[in-house]
């Protein structure tokens, strides 16, 4: 991901003292009065509150940095910084649009006549568009702004289930659990302002659970009303249903709590009598969670109906005949339900974007139909994305914990406290998904984020009781802050430099708004990258091939032939072909890759189509352009993939002088090209800005290209043959491409 260099601010150091002063004033408050783990409700929520405050005025830093690049702002508000972002946003703007409509028609009526011939968006169903349009609507906000801000104040609220949990461990040690919790580098990352994805409300509502389940837990120690304790159970069960509504891998966190209470369960079984409290709690938890789980996985879209009837169950499933509960009879239900869970649960599993490849060395046998098995060797896209790419141990322990040292802290943390309360192994499953990111991709490790707060806030806890012999009131306080401050400094640290460009510009934004308004309808088309689909969507209000909900190598590779092709006529004939809803891949099929391939380059096909198709070439897609190339000059029949010609992007320029990595180094004014192993020249540079070209040695195989955004490209002459190039070089036959719209980083063709 892009990072901005971070300006230059006098008052950031005043800001970092500040924050710092702050924590330790913080600490002394609480030292002072909240010290004792028997505390109030009141004092509690009131910790809690100022926790989620710290939480989210620490997450102003990044747009406060912002700031100093109008360039990404767009109506008076910063764009997003991840690509699925849009998806959501889609939905939003669509039901948002719909609200206003109803309530109000007479002032809306542009925006009703906007969407009026625009079919509902797919995310329109999503309960985070829902939540964000909702917002929109009552609040004095812009719908940009929900977007920008609403993942640091939802992010945030994960301070209140882990303080929750943590309440016994006594006021500094539950306040200090809570901050780790939401600033730790891998949640940050992902709950950062801007990231507007359904990551801002996972672990919320994952963890949410854990401690529904321990506080029902609790009340099996202490007499209990049968209102409250139903009440319990009903918040527990539709808080369930809701959360598999809201993201739908969560049924895996979901089963995984499942697993953890069987083998309570079971345990409890040996030693208790059938009256016991605890075995009829277990009993209690998992026939609502069996029954929720099971309901969510086969009718996914009435999530809605499962939270009202969850509810309900919750004050119900307390007063089931106790011949329920009986041994022989629960046994049965539970283990008729664990089947259908495992029944339902694999195959999803199996056909799982993200875990599909983990689960693909064990039963690669039983997949040889799958999507990317069959007689043609696409690409994997997996290996294209950097949120699946493997991440070391000691990145993960970074990301995790802050460190290493702490990381090992974490462990023994969890550990003492498992073998303190055996109840905290609930939470296993979140340590387990945490370390999928060793194999799977970094986007695992913020699962195993609630572990390290919780464990470190156990050994603070457990430290608290060690310093208690220590009679030096000042050292025994200094211990502790040094640790507070120690184990928060490296995520304070990585909030100060993880300054994320985001994923296009205010020009980006704007030519992409203004198609729909000159020249295209919402039926029509537009052939991008996947990487630009949602936004595209939501700006344009165009239909795309790809997007990143639907980017395989097999959907992929009509898209990459058409971009990267040296024959336009292949490329407009490719178009052609998905426009009106052909699959290229069963041309394939039926008449071979190669006699399919010479037909369409053949001959334009200027068959008539009934919605008009775009072309939209981002600028800043050919920083990818190589590895775009690589899902269409992959060998369909047997997988293999030539190697792509040189390609590099300028990391600095001083004057004339380029420098490149690998010590490449270029001089613009004589076209001297030096390495550590080659000396040569390049044939031309092409200034896109100026439109000026220089010819040095024509017989080179390298031209350097000068790009508006100020960076040099340096590469092989055959990547300007492509179809790509050729479009921003604007050198496309403009008989079957026509240029409609145009600026410094994107232009847009239209088929004819």
């Amino acid at each position: 991901m892009l990072r901005l260099k971070i300006c230059e601010k006098k008052p950031t150091t005043e800001c970092s003292r500040g924050i710092k002063c702050c924590i330790v004033g913080f600490l002394v408050v609480l030292w002072k009065q909240w010290l004792p783990s028997q505390w109030t409700n009141l004092r509690f929520l009131s910790l809690a509150f100022i926790v989620f405050a710290f939480s989210v005025i620490v997450r102003f830093y990044y747009p406060w940095i912002l700031s100093s690049y109008p360039q990404y702002f767009y109506q008076n508000t910063p764009l997003l910084n991840t690509h699925d972002s849009y998806f959501y946003a889609q939905g939003a703007k669509y039901l948002l649009a719909m609200l206003q409509e109803s309530w109000q028609s007479s002032k809306t009526a542009t925006i009703a006549e906007n969407l009026a011939l625009m079919n509902p968006p797919k995310s329109a169903d999503e309960i985070l568009s829902l939540l964000s349009a909702f917002l929109a609507f009552c609040l004095p906000l812009s719908l940009e702004q929900i977007f920008f801000y609403l993942p640091g104040f939802f992010g945030s609220l994960i301070v209140f289930p882990i303080m929750a949990i943590t309440r016994n461990f006594g006021a500094i040690p539950c306040a200090f659990s809570g901050i780790l919790s939401a600033i730790s580098v891998s949640y940050y990352n992902r709950t950062l302002f801007g990231y507007y994805d359904t990551d801002m409300l996972v672990l919320v509502l994952g963890i949410g659970i854990g401690a529904m389940i321990l506080r029902i837990w609790d009340f099996l120690c202490r007499p209990i009303l049968d209102s409250k304790y139903a009440r319990n159970y009903a918040i527990l069960f539709a808080l369930c249903a809701f959360s598999l509504g809201f993201y739908a891998n969560l049924r895996y966190i979901l089963f995984g709590y499942i697993l953890i209470l069987s083998l309570f369960f079971f345990n409890a079984l040996r030693f208790f009598n059938k009256e016991s409290q605890t075995i009829l709690f277990l009993s209690q938890i998992l026939l609502g969670l069996n029954l929720i789980l099971i309901l969510g996985i086969l009718y996914p879209k009435l999530h809605w109906i499962w939270a009202i009837f969850g509810f309900f169950l919750g004050f119900v499933v307390r007063y089931l005949p106790k011949f329920f509960y009986s041994k022989p009879l629960f046994c049965f239900y539970y283990v008729a339900n664990f089947g259908g869970l495992l029944w339902l649960l694999l195959p999803l599993l199996l056909k799982n974007n993200y875990l599909n490849p983990f689960f693909l060395k064990f039963f690669q046998d039983s997949l040889e139909s799958s999507e990317d098995t069959q007689s043609f060797h696409y690409l994997s896209v997996l290996d294209s994305i950097a949120e699946v790419s493997k991440l070391g141990f000691m990145e993960f322990a970074y990301r995790v914990s802050g460190g290493i040292e702490w990381f090992a802290l974490v462990v023994l943390g969890f550990i003492w406290l498992v073998f303190k309360d055996k109840r905290f192994l609930i939470f296993l499953p979140f340590g387990i998904l945490g370390g999928f990111s060793l194999v799977l991709g970094l986007r695992f490790s913020f699962y195993a984020v609630p572990i390290s707060a919780i464990s470190l806030g156990f050994l603070l806890f457990k430290a608290f009781g060690i310093l208690e012999s220590l009679h030096h009131r000042i050292l025994k306080f200094a211990l502790i802050v040094g640790f507070v401050c120690l184990s928060v400094l490296p995520h304070l640290q990585h909030i100060k430099s993880y300054v994320v460009a985001p994923i296009l510009e205010k020009s980006e934004a704007e030519i992409l708004e203004s198609l729909p308004k000159h020249f295209s309808t919402p039926n029509d088309f537009a052939l991008a990258w996947w990487d630009y689909g949602y936004m595209i969507g939501y700006f344009s209000n165009l239909k795309t091939f790809i997007d990143g909900g639907k980017h395989s190598g097999r959907q992929n590779y009509p898209i990459s032939l058409a971009l990267s092709s040296t024959d336009e006529i292949l490329s407009y004939n490719i178009a052609k072909t998905l426009s009106n809803g052909e699959s290229l891949e069963s041309l394939f099929a039926t008449q071979g890759i190669r006699p399919t391939l010479e037909i369409l380059q053949s001959k334009p096909k200027h068959t008539p189509t009934q919605n008009a198709l775009f072309i939209i070439l981002p600028l800043k897609m050919l920083e990818i352009f190589p590895n775009i190339m690589r899902f269409s000059s992959i060998n369909l029949d047997n997988g293999e993939i030539p190697k792509n010609g040189f390609f590099a992007l300028s990391i600095q320029s001083v004057g004339e002088k380029i420098r490149f990595h690998n010590g490449i180094s270029l001089d613009l004014t004589s076209g001297e090209v030096v390495a550590q192993d080659f000396h040569t020249q390049i044939q031309k540079s092409i200034d896109l800005k100026n439109k000026t070209t220089r010819i040095f040695y024509e017989k080179s195989g390298l031209v350097a290209v000068l790009l508006p955004n100020g960076k040099t490209l340096l590469c092989a002459q055959s990547y300007l043959e492509s179809f790509y190039f050729k479009g921003l070089l604007e050198q496309l036959d403009s008989k079957l491409f026509q240029k409609v719209l145009k600026n410094d980083k994107i232009i847009i063709y239209k088929l004819l």
